[in-house]
C-alpha cells in the first residue's frame, strides 16, 4: 500500500484545523500544530512534509514569517515548499496579489468544498519531479501528446468561458533543453527531439486530466493549464528544471548532464493576450531563461535587476527616512540571521532588532500625532 504524503495544519483554533482534517485525511497523512513557531520547529525536523496550510494570525510567528522564513531558507526542501493560505472568501483581491507576491502558493477560502480544496493542494503537491530520464521505449510513445492549434483552441475555449474576469487564473508554460544548440551541433536535430521528448514524457507524467501538452520544435514542449495561478505554475517549473538539472542522461555513448529552462505567461498577470499570443510569449520567456545564466525559470514575476541600495540612498534628507531604513532592517533581520549562524559574525541581532522597532513605532506616532 502506497504510503501517504504528509501534509501540515498549522492554526490556532482546533476546530478548523479538525475541518481542514476531515477534507484531507483520506488523501494524505496530517500534522496539526497551533502556532507559527510550532510549525517551522516541525517543518524543519520532519523532512516528510509536502505542503503546509496555514491561517495568518497564529501566535509567536505568523503567518508571513513563517512564509518568509521558508522561502529565505538556503533548503529547496524548506523554499520550495508549497504554502497554502487560509483565508475567507471576502478576503480583499489587493491582499491576495500581495500575499503571492511575498511566495504564496495557492490560497485555501474556508468554508470549501472538500473536492476543490484537494484539487488546490494536489495540483502543487502531486507536480514532484523524482522520476529518471529513461530512454524511450521501444515502439511509439503512448503519451497523448496534442497539436499546438489543438491546445490553442482548448484554452482558448476556456478563456472565453470565463470573459474578461480579473481572477480567472491560466498558465503557458514552455520548456525545453538549455543547451540546445550547442546539443544539436554535436549530437544532431534527432538526438535533440529525442531528449525533449524524454523531458516532456517525463513533465507530462505530473500533469492532470485538465492541462493539455504538446511539444514544439526541437527540444521544445508546452503546457496550457487553465485554473492554474502564476505561483503555482512558477513552483512547478522550479521544480521541474532543479530536479532534472540533478540527473546526467546518456546520449549516445556520452553520458552527460543537461540543464532545462521554462517560460512561462499566464492570466490575469499577462491580460489583454489571446491563446496564441500566451503561447507565443511563453516560448520568447523559454529563450531568454536560456540566454538567463542562473535563472531558468521566466516569468512576468521576475523582477529586472535593481541596485538593493539605490532606494536607500535616494531616502537620505527626505522626512520619514529613518522609519524608512529601520522598517528595511526589520525586513533584512531574517537575511542577517542567517548570516550570523553561517559565519558567527557576533551581530547583536536582538538589540538591532529592538532599535528598529523603536523607530518605526516613534517615526509612526509622530506621524498619527
Amino acid at each position: 500500500m502506497e504510503e501517504k504524503r504528509r501534509v501540515l495544519i498549522v492554526d490556532p483554533s482546533r476546530v478548523a484545523r479538525a475541518a481542514l482534517a476531515k477534507h484531507l485525511s483520506a488523501e494524505y497523512d496530517l500534522r496539526e500544530e497551533s502556532d507559527g513557531e510550532s510549525a517551522w520547529q516541525t517543518l524543519v525536523l520532519d523532512p516528510s512534509i509536502v505542503a503546509v496550510v496555514t491561517a495568518l494570525n497564529l501566535g509567536k510567528c505568523d503567518g508571513h514569517a513563517l512564509l518568509q522564513r521558508l522561502r529565505s531558507n538556503r533548503l529547496h526542501r524548506l523554499s520550495d515548499l508549497p504554502f497554502f493560505l487560509l483565508i475567507s472568501e471576502n478576503e480583499p483581491l489587493a491582499n491576495r496579489v500581495a500575499a503571492k507576491e511575498r511566495g504564496v502558493s495557492d490560497f485555501i477560502v474556508r468554508g470549501m468544498s472538500g473536492d476543490e480544496i484537494l484539487l488546490h493542494i494536489g495540483r502543487l503537491v502531486n507536480w514532484e519531479v523524482s522520476s529518471s530520464i529513461m530512454p524511450p521505449a521501444p515502439g511509439p510513445s503512448g503519451q497523448a501528446f496534442v497539436k499546438r492549434p489543438a491546445m490553442c483552441r482548448r484554452l482558448c475555449d476556456e478563456m472565453s468561458r470565463h470573459g474578461n474576469s480579473a481572477e480567472y487564473s491560466a498558465a503557458v508554460l514552455a520548456f525545453g533543453l538549455t543547451q540546445e544548440q550547442m546539443l544539436r551541433q554535436r549530437f544532431g536535430a534527432a538526438a535533440v527531439e529525442d531528449l525533449g521528448r524524454r523531458v516532456a514524457d517525463l513533465i507530462h507524467s505530473k500533469i492532470n486530466g485538465r492541462d493539455a501538452m504538446a511539444l514544439g520544435d526541437g527540444s521544445t514542449c508546452l503546457i496550457a493549464s487553465p485554473g492554474t495561478t502564476l505561483a503555482t505554475a512558477h513552483a512547478f517549473a522550479q521544480r521541474v528544471c532543479r530536479a532534472l538539472g540533478e540527473q546526467a542522461i546518456r546520449v549516445g555513448k556520452e553520458r552527460l548532464q543537461i540543464s532545462v529552462s521554462a517560460g512561462l505567461a499566464s492570466l490575469p498577470v499577462d491580460t489583454g493576450r489571446t491563446a496564441s499570443q500566451l503561447i507565443d510569449l511563453a516560448l520568447a520567456r523559454l529563450e531568454q531563461a536560456r540566454h538567463s545564466p542562473g535563472n531558468l525559470v521566466v516569468s512576468a514575476a521576475d523582477p529586472e535587476y535593481v541596485d538593493p541600495l539605490s532606494s536607500l540612498r535616494s531616502w537620505q534628507g527626505v522626512d520619514a527616512a529613518n522609519q524608512r531604513l529601520a522598517q528595511a532592517g526589520l525586513d533584512m533581520l531574517p537575511l542577517m540571521r542567517l548570516l550570523e549562524t553561517e559565519f558567527n559574525l557576533g551581530l547583536p541581532l536582538e538589540q538591532m532588532e529592538g532599535r528598529f522597532r523603536q523607530h518605526v513605532s516613534l517615526s509612526a506616532n509622530t506621524t498619527n500625532n
